[in-house]
């Protein structure tokens, strides 16, 4: 029995080292540039080891592309949690998740996602499920007088969500830095639906980042 459990976590670890392993190369080097040949001899482990783990490398790419999504929801679930922000508070943290995660990351990522359907399928589904989670966002802004009542929020976002397709569909990310593009293109964006109090906010929480 004790045997067994040790090999149960011994797969796991292996597991979890595997996924971080490939997340950091397929960032850095780009998808197409990681062999799992690779993984295997970063871990010093046989790449059959590695297959019996992962079927392929589509199948590791989605599991990366989800820990990432995951990551980022239970951070800010536990920020909400911890510090009862308000919205301005919550969009702050998420830009500076975005921004921490985009440092040094290679722009052959985005263009070499957009060859695996089953994570484009995958990532389309998410956002359109996160539409629906905006709109209690955006209700609970206007409460909170930081977002202005007079907007349709359902054209923001659809149009938010249109201009990240544009960015990516036109690899705008190898003309201009990723991060740049996030600060000048989202946080205008969002100053567009503030009030003068949002605004305002929004501004104190930029400068105290920097």
């Amino acid at each position: 029995m004790y045997k067994s459990n040790s090999q149960t976590e011994y797969r796991l670890e292996l597991r979890q080292k595997i996924l971080d392993t490939a997340t950091r190369e397929f960032r850095t080097k780009g998808i197409k540039a990681v062999k799992m040949d690779d993984i295997a001899n970063l871990l010093s482990v046989s790449k059959r080891t590695v297959y019996e783990i992962y079927d392929n490398k589509e199948q590791l790419l989605m599991e990366s592309v989800k820990a990432e999504h995951n990551s980022y929801n239970c951070h800010i679930e536990e920020f909400v949690t911890k510090n009862n922000p308000n919205v301005m508070e919550i969009i702050l943290e998420f830009y500076r998740l975005r921004m921490r995660s985009l440092t040094g990351i290679n722009p052959l990522y985005f263009t070499e996602l957009q060859r695996y359907p089953e994570v484009v399928n995958w990532l389309e589904t998410n956002r359109k499920e996160k539409d629906c989670d905006a709109k209690e966002f955006f209700d609970r802004g206007i409460k909170e007088g930081y977002f202005r009542d007079d907007v349709n929020y359902e054209l923001i976002t659809k149009m938010g969500g249109g201009t990240m397709d544009y960015i990516m569909r036109n690899q705008l990310y190898k003309q201009y830095d990723i991060k740049e593009i996030f600060r000048d293109v989202i946080m205008l964006f969002i100053r567009g639906f503030c009030t003068l109090k949002g605004i305002g906010e929004l501004e104190r929480l930029l400068k105290e980042m920097k």
